[in-house]
Parts: C-alpha cells; structure tokens; sequence
C-alpha cells in the first residue's frame, strides 16, 4: 500500500510541477502584442473570427447575435486589443473578460430575448469556455436566478426542476443519484463535481459509496451543470450516467459587496423551518486580488414521530457550512483560484415513516441520529498562453459520516436461526443449539442499533491543456491521479429502552472494521473537427487503471448475525485496466438548431465485499460497463430540446442480501437495456415565461440473472428498482408590470410515476411506490438593495412518497417528500 499511495501522490505532485513549471517559462513577450492582419468590411462574424485566430485570446459569440452586424475594415498591423475595438465599432456589441485569456461578445445594452430559451451565457462542460448555445451536448443548466426562485437548497430540491436527475432516499442524510436510468450499488453513476472536485462518500460496510452522494448548501452559486449520459472520457469513471456539477460565484477584485438573507417557514404536521446567510467580497489588491466568503445555517423541523419512546418532530435536519475563495489574477492570461470549504449536517432521527403507524409516526425501538463533516480544499490554476489554455488542479477532501441504524429487527429475527443457535450456545459451553439461551441472550442485546464511524479521504490532481478554439481543429488533453483510503468501524450497541440512543459507555455485542482503499489514474483526450461549415465530428478516448483493496478485522464477533465468519487479517484485491470511448457527429442547422449524433461509453470500478460467510466467487464483484447510443436536437429560437437514446449495459453492479439479512454486498447482474426519450420546451411571451421537462427511462434486465445469494432470479424484462419510468416539470413565471416592474408570481409541477423496490414481486421485500405529484407556488420582488421572496412548497400537501423501503431492518419504511410549507426569506445587499 505505501508504494501506491506514494506513486499516486508523485502522479498529484507532477501536475503541480508540470502547471507551475509552465507559468514560469512562460514565453517572452518581446515580440510585442499580437496584431491584425487586413480584414475589409463586412459581416461582423467573419471580422471576429479572422482576429481570434491571430490572438491569444478565446473569443466566444453566438452566431445569431452577430448575424446581420457588419464591420468596419480593420487596417494590417493594428495592435490586436485595438483591432477588436475598431471590429466592434458601431455593432452595438462589445466585449466583456469571463476568465483568463477568454472573452465574450455581448449586447452594449440588454435587447429584447432574442431567443425562447433566454441569454446566452458562458458554460465549462466541455472542460472549456463555450457558449451555451453552441455546446452541442446533452447540457442542463440551473442559474443563480433559477436556484433563488424556486428556493433550491439541496439535491432533493433540484430534482423538482431537473426531471432527468432521479433522487432515491437510502437512509438518514444518505441520497443515491441516477441519470437515464443507470443506477446501481459501489462507485457513483453520476460524477459529482465542487467545482473542479470530483468528490465520493466513503462506501459503508456494503462498499457503496453511490448511496451517499455528496450534497452540499446552494448558497452563493453561480450555476449547476447536469451533464446527461456517458462523461466517461473528459470525467472519469463515476460519470457513467451523467455528471452533475456546483460551480461557486468567484471573488471580484473590483469592489467590495455583500449580502446577508434570512428565512423562516411553517410545515404542516411539522416543526418550523429557519436558515440564515451571509456573503462578503473583498478586494485585496485592486483587479487582481480578491476574497470571497460565505456562512450558512438551516434548520428543517422534524415532522416524524415515535409515539413508542414519546417525542415529536424527531427528524429535524441541521446543516451548517463555510467557505472561503481567494482569487488571484496576476496578468490577463493567469488565474488562480483558492477554496477551501467545511459543511456539517445532523438528523435526529432515521427520517421514514412506517406504514404500520401511521403518516408521520414511526414507533421503533430506538432514536438511531446521524452526523456528516466534509472538509475540502482546492487550488485551480488557468494559464492562457497564446491560443492554449492550461489548466492544473490539485484537492484534497476528508468526509466523516457516523451513521446510525435501528438494528432490533434484525437481531430479533435471529431468534429464529439454527445458525445463530448453535454460536450462542457454543459460547456458553453448551452442546447443539439450546433455543432458551438464544431467547434470552436476543433479549439482552435488545434493543438495538448499528453505529457506524466512517471516513474517506482523498487526494487528486488533474492537468488539462487545449486549445483556443479558434480554428477548425479544438482539441483537450489532460491526465487524472486519485488516491481515496477509507475506514470504517461498525458497532451492533445496546441502545437504551427509554430514550431509544445509546447506551454510554458503549455496550458492545458486536464490533467490525473496514479499511480500503482505491488508486486510479487516466490519461484522456477529446478533439473536434470541422468537416464543414455545418458538420463537425467529436472523437474521444479515456485510457485508465485503478487497484482497489480492502482487508478487515473482528474485534468483537456479533454471535447472532455471524460476523466472525470474517477471516481477520485477510486482505483482498482487485485491479483492471481498459479504456473509455466516444464519438459524435455534430449538424448545425442554421444558426440557430443543433444536431448530434452520440456513441459514448461508461466504466465504473469492480471491488472487493469485506462481509461474512461470502464465497470466494462473492467476495469479488467485477467492474461493469455500458455502450450509450443517442441522438438529439436543440433549436435556441425554438426554445425546444429532445433526445433519445439507448444503453446496453453489461455487468451490472447492485446490492445482495446475506442469507440473514444483516448484511449487503455487491454482485453483477448479466446485463440490462436502457431506453428513454428526454424533452425539453421553454417559451417566453411578454413579461410571461413557461418552461416543461419530461424524462421517460424504460430500464430492464436483458436475461435472466440470479441475483444474489438471497434474492432468486431476475427474470428478463423486470424492470430496474426504483426508477419512475416517466418524470415531467412543469413551471411558469411571469412580471407584474402594472403594479412593480420587480413583482413576479410563479408555479410549477413535479410529477412522478410509480416504481418498484425489487426487481420482481417474488422477493419477500418487494413494495411498490406510487406515483406523485407536488406543486409549489412562489412570489419575488426586489428594490434597491433589497429583495423578498414569499414560496409554499407541496402547496397542497400531497403524501408525495419518494421510495418505500422493506428489508430486515424494517418493514415499509417510507421516505416523502417535506409537508406543505409555506416560507418568507428577505435578502439585502450592502
């Protein structure tokens, strides 16, 4: 291990070496700035695109802005900043810097919307600066101003504007995230990025990371990304389905502002809700050096409760958070971006309802409560030399989740085991299995609760080049290190029968820990061709290798549930190597329609299952992989977007049950088939804007496969569990002019279908979850510096079920989404 960790660490440190090696050679600029050649008069498009390519500078425009605008003629050997002026001159358009050696071209004074879908900004999903509007991919963008008006606070809430991002409940403060129905146990399907970041939860007991996806406080951002299908070659591994990226608002040098908001809420049924924040921006060093800080708190009040141990609203959510951004600017052509970033979070309860009691009560024995730290610091640096753009990242993250579990069900249910008979017996000297023993040993480690300490951290470095974009070749090259280490400790504790929490000092019955670790690197590339004016063909390939190993240890052996059946010491290993592929065909259509043809490919890590009485086949899950076909359309004027696509994917990594219940691990399927039709409509008429999103995943096991040493066969045909085949967003929004020019009123719709908890209906865990369907309502208006937004979430308070979960842990245990809830935030800028 000390030799992996210390050849990953020497890969982060060369992309350290290699970035600031390359500033400091940076090439003279003896020869003077770069200037013009002889362009005559005539159309604006042309004039801009003659002068990028001698510069070294990006220039980014959307064609439809340009179109019409003619150019006076440009003289030879005008120094270039001077060129761009003269080109611009009497357009009505100029120039504004979105980061270093990139421009935009933008309105001198905000037109009328020139298009259905609204401005046009300036996105980095292609891991460059592109245009919105000529990024041929399939690209969701949520803006600052979406996030403050539908009060987006977390991935949850995302999901009601996002149809195309699924969102699964798996426990107290846990999430699993899926994008076309590719969703599965181990490593994430969906890549989540802070900001340049990839970032992964430690894996549990079950190595499933993908069940805590990380969510974070969508205070202070300037945009979210989702990325939708195979982002294998410019993204890595865990963005097999789609990655979703939080990019922060960045320091501004120029002048010092702040912000602080407030907000209050009612729930029905439920305890209040309140969050607090505060911004500061300050320059340093005038234009080249600033400090950005945030703080944040909220608080949502429980509305579960126990009637058993006697509390009210026990699930109250507390997620607290700071960070800090530093930027430095040095030259026009350099940026340096700093963060650095702490969150916590705690729920007092495990935050699902059982059926058997009632809406909102859930009578269990235990008050399981659960926390979460995430610490994360990154440096980005951006060096634009010439018509190159380099870009070098190095992060470092830790996240610690202590994860509590009712576990008196499962230890209850051992009552009834021959196998555990025969342990507690033998532990008592006795012969066979002596069921009065067993009952009364089930009935002093009752009741129960599994406590969980568990930690990753990780250490990456990416260093990405590519070019200026200006000429008919666009290319990005770039290579990728990771070292993550994880540890886990899983203690089964007496609780105390009183107040369901535990016991302290710990009455231990059974103690297990878990330490792996996961060492990856990739070297990847992705270039564009123009073949045409219209044609461009996109090919890309991702070269990787990782080694993931795990050993464990049995303290103390749990005689009911067999966790001795662990060989301590034991270390197991798994490694592979492959590559990541894509090719595209791009139509533009006009000037304002864009067409794709995709054949991408995903990838995720195999891994090893540290869990008892597994046979040396089980022990082992394999990697799993996926071809994605697709085909989509975009028209700006239209305002339309739609796209079909298709998955074969082999191998399937997804969850098993141990013969007792009281364990998952990870096994492969044989292969599924994905099919789905994604739709995308927005419109703006007047003061009035209408935006509707549907997404229809159709997910099914392609043969027949066992599923695990528990769970029989899948049958082929069964669809996936947990995935809503038909998802759709609708919203408006429109100005009241007439009584303020800042008045706006709004409602929107989420809706989802139905789903199923297994695979088929012969699992004794099987339920299924009915459709649902939740309509907020919002009104915003701003003066001055101040602004106010009044909202009622689930304004008409619907069940709104997200999963309904059974297992030995607990039968129909059900996860909704938060009652009515009608809230007041107010906002100033000093």
């Amino acid at each position: 291990m000390g030799a992996t960790r210390s050849a990953t660490d020497g890969t982060v440190a060369v992309v350290l070496a290699i970035a600031l090696g390359a500033v400091c050679a940076s090439p003279a600029r003896g020869e003077g700035p770069a200037r013009a050649p002889a362009i005559p008069a005539g159309s604006t498009e042309r004039a801009l695109a003659a002068l990028a390519a001698q510069g070294d500078e990006q220039i980014l425009f959307d064609p439809r802005l340009v179109q019409g605008r003619r150019s006076p003629a440009v003289p030879p050997g005008m120094p270039l900043p001077l060129a761009l002026e003269r080109a611009l001159a009497g357009t009505g358009l100029s120039l504004r810097r979105v980061g270093p050696g990139v421009l935009v071209v933008v309105p001198d004074a905000a037109p009328a919307p020139v298009a259905a879908t609204g401005p046009d900004v300036v996105v980095t999903a292609l891991r460059r600066p592109t245009l919105l509007s000529g990024t041929n991919a399939s690209l969701v963008l949520v803006s600052a101003e979406t996030i403050a008006a539908r009060r987006l606070t977390d991935q949850q809430a995302l999901a009601r504007v996002l149809p195309e991002l699924a969102v699964t409940p798996t426990g107290p403060l846990q999430r699993r995230l899926a994008i076309r129905g590719v969703s599965g146990t181990g490593e994430g399907t969906v890549g989540v990025y802070i900001g340049e970041t990839p970032v992964s939860a430690p894996g549990g007991t079950g190595a499933d990371p993908a069940a805590m996806a990380p969510d974070i406080d969508l205070v202070d951002v300037e945009r979210v990304e989702l990325l939708k299908g195979p982002q294998g070659t410019l993204y890595g591994a865990s963005s097999m389905g789609g990655t979703l990226r939080t990019l922060f608002r960045r320091p501004e040098a120029d002048s010092v502002t702040a912000e602080v908001a407030v907000e209050g809420g009612i729930t029905a049924r439920g305890a209040p809700t309140s969050a607090a924040s505060a911004i500061l921006n300050v320059p340093l060093v005038q234009d080249r050096l600033a400090a950005r800080g945030v703080i944040a708190r909220r608080r949502s009040g429980g509305v579960i409760d126990n009637p058993r141990l006697g509390y009210v609203d026990g699930d109250a959510v507390t997620r607290e958070s700071e960070r800090l951004t530093l930027t430095w600017t040095p030259a026009h052509d350099i940026r340096l971006d700093l963060i650095a970033l702490a969150q916590r979070q705690r729920i007092d309860d495990a935050g699902a309802w059982r059926a058997a009691d009632g809406r909102d009560r859930a009578a269990v024995a235990t008050r399981p409560r659960s926390r979460s730290a995430l610490s994360l610091v990154s440096g980005t640096l951006q060096w634009s030399p010439r018509s190159l753009r380099v870009t070098a990242t190095v992060s470092r993250y830790r996240w610690t989740i202590v994860r509590e579990l009712d576990f008196s069900e499962v230890i209850e249910r051992q009552r009834y085991d021959p196998a555990a008979c025969a342990r507690v017996t033998a532990a008592g000297d006795g012969i066979g299995c002596d069921p009065v023993v067993l009952a009364a040993y089930v009935d002093a480690r009752s009741p129960a609760l599994l406590h969980q300490p568990m930690t990753v951290r990780s250490t990456s470095g990416e260093l990405r080049v590519s070019d200026g974009g200006a000429g008919s070749w666009r290319w990005t090259l770039g290579v990728f290190a990771e070292h993550r280490r994880e540890s886990v400790d899983s203690f089964t504790l007496r609780a105390n029968a009183a107040t369901g929490g535990v016991l302290r000092p710990f009455d231990v019955t059974g103690l297990r820990s878990l330490e792996s670790s996961l060492d990856q690197q990739a070297v990847f590339a992705e270039v564009e061709r123009d073949l045409t004016d219209a044609l461009t063909l996109v090919s890309g390939a991702r070269l990787f290798r990782y080694v993931r190993a795990g050993d464990g240890a049995v303290p103390v052996a749990n005689l009911l549930t067999g966790t001795g059946g662990i060989a301590s010491g034991a270390r197991y290993r798994s490694a592979a190597g492959g590559s990541n592929l894509k090719a595209a065909l791009n139509w533009r259509i006009g000037s304002d329609t864009l067409a794709r043809l995709v054949v991408s490919e995903g990838f995720r890590p195999g891994g090893v299952n540290i869990t008892p009485e597994l046979s040396a086949d089980e022990r082992v899950y394999q990697a799993d992989h996926l071809w994605n076909y697709e085909l989509g359309v975009r028209s700006q004027r239209l305002g339309t977007e739609l796209a079909a696509f298709h998955i074969d994917w082999d191998d399937t990594i997804v969850a098993a049950n141990s013969v007792n219940g009281a364990f998952l691990y990870n096994t492969n399927l044989v292969s599924v088939d994905i099919n789905g039709i994604e739709a995308l409509a927005s419109r703006s008429a007047g003061p009035a804007r209408f935006t509707a999103a549907l997404a229809w995943v159709d997910a099914r096991l392609a043969a027949d496969t066992l599923l695990g040493t528990s769970e029989g066969i899948g049958h082929r045909g069964d669809r996936m569990p947990n995935m809503p085949a038909m998802t759709i967003m609708l919203s408006g929004e429109t100005r009241l002019s007439r009584i303020s020019p800042t008045l706006a009123i709004g409602a929107a719709v989420a809706a989802a279908s139905s789903s199923r908890s297994t695979f088929n209906a012969t699992s004794p865990y099987h339920e299924r979850t009915p459709s649902r369907v939740t309509v907020d309502l919002f009104a915003r208006w701003s003066s001055c510096a101040w602004s106010l937004r009044v909202g009622i979430d689930n304004a008409f308070d619907a069940d709104a079920i997200t999963r309904i979960k059974s297992s030995a842990f607990g039968e129909r245990q059900v996860y909704t989404s938060r009652p009515r809830t009608a809230s007041l935030t107010i906002a100033r800028s000093l």
